[in-house]
């Protein structure tokens, strides 16, 4: 109890610190105060409740032992007078209880501590008895050949845990080599295409194939070597900006980064950094914009060299200015690859080879950008109607 009650004063503590922003823009620290006092409060009761339990187990046995004592004293002292026994057998007696009674004492210390390692067992017995959502078939593992890859959904359905299908019997196949962007109104599912591609989850039914292997099948090694995903927020650690690009690669050398950086046309913006390559980007990249920050992701997923590249709008949330130059970026990055981009603004289908149109957990229409938007009534043309009145563009 006190150790769940431990976890969850901790939760509630470190929340409000990384979404400090947010608790200050929305002037909720009073609130935010009274839950950290609540848990605390819990956590309080919850130990007192404990040590209470532990101190009048100790004290039951330091009592019982000097009751034990005073009893053979007394009655040692009484029989002495009688004449029945002699000082040395009571201080026997005496020093017979003491060695009874210290192993008593120490046994409710014991007893408490087991209480504690118990509780612990457990949890920890409970997390690796938790099942794993993804199985690596390890060394039974299919290596994926390189080279460009082709992607074939096959009556593919998923759903979160007690939830409702997020995708519905999706069936297509991607040419390798080639370039598609999934679109769809929020909550459509087709950001739930990426992490089905890269194996962030398994399908609830059919199967996720590449070069015509199901992922399953296929060892995380080269699956990891060959898909790589680029979220709308990278996640930077605290550390240089070359130790996070070296994620990508980890035997990259800061020679092989600064090539990376050349060949997607990214050197000026590097050389304008403060230490370049070396510059520290602080926690989760706070140093950094947010746009910079899908630089360095950009980075590390070209110092990768994957086979199939997954983009979640790698565009999101940045300045036109640099909207333009991760754009150039992408273009050399998904040069003879295979690329599946989550697109949440049209503008970024238009550059694409296919729109596949997704709604409601199915794919309704799929072809090239300007063929789907002339289609009248269709899903897409309605969404690119909205985008266009959206930006003012004819």
């Amino acid at each position: 109890m006190v150790r769940q009650q431990v976890g969850l004063m901790l939760s509630a503590i470190s929340e409000p610190v990384v979404g400090a922003a947010v608790v200050r823009s929305y002037a909720v620290e009073e609130r935010t105060q009274a839950r950290i006092d609540d848990a605390i409060n819990v956590y309080q009761s919850a130990s007192t409740r404990a040590q209470g339990f532990t101190a009048v187990s100790f004290s039951l046995g330091g009592v019982s032992a000097g009751l034990a004592n005073a009893g053979v004293l007394i009655v040692g002292i009484w029989l002495g007078f009688a004449g029945d026994i002699s000082s040395g057998e009571v201080l026997a007696f005496a020093f017979l209880v003491t060695l009874f009674v210290g192993p008593v004492q120490m046994g409710t210390q014991i007893l408490t501590d087991a209480q504690n390692a118990i509780a612990g067992w457990r949890r920890v017995i409970g997390i690796l008895e938790t099942p794993a959502d993804l199985v690596d078939p390890g060394a039974d593992g299919v290596e994926l050949p390189r080279g460009p890859i082709d992607v074939r959904f096959d009556a593919v359905s998923f759903a979160y845990p007690g939830g409702p299908p997020v995708l519905r019997e999706v069936t297509m196949d991607i040419a390798a080599g080639s370039r598609v962007a999934i679109v769809g109104e929020t909550g459509s599912g087709k950001s739930t295409f990426a992490k089905l591609l890269t194996r962030l989850m398994d399908p609830s039914e059919g199967a996720v194939l590449l070069d015509g292997i199901d992922v399953r099948r296929i060892a995380q090694a080269t699956l990891r070597a060959s898909v790589v995903l680029v979220p709308q927020e990278g996640f930077l650690f605290d550390d240089t900006l070359l130790a996070n690009v070296r994620y990508g690669r980890l035997d990259a050398t800061e020679a092989d980064v600064v090539a990376s950086a050349d060949e997607l046309g990214l050197r000026d913006w590097l050389a304008g950094l403060p230490h370049g390559v070396r510059t520290r980007v602080g926690q989760r990249g706070e140093s950094l914009s947010a746009g910079e920050r899908q630089l360095v992701a950009l980075l590390r997923a070209h110092l990768a060299d994957p086979d199939l590249l997954v983009l979640d709008e790698a565009t999101s949330a940045v300045d036109p200015e640099l909207e333009m130059r991760i754009g150039r970026a992408l273009e050399r990055l998904m040069s003879g690859r295979t690329s599946v981009t989550i697109a949440h603004r049209l503008s970024t289908a238009e550059g694409a080879d296919e729109v596949v149109v997704v709604d409601r957990g199915r794919v309704v229409q799929r072809g090239p950008h300007a063929v789907l938007a002339a289609e009248p009534g269709s899903v897409y043309a309605g969404l690119h109607a909205s985008w266009v009145a959206q930006h003012g563009q004819a």
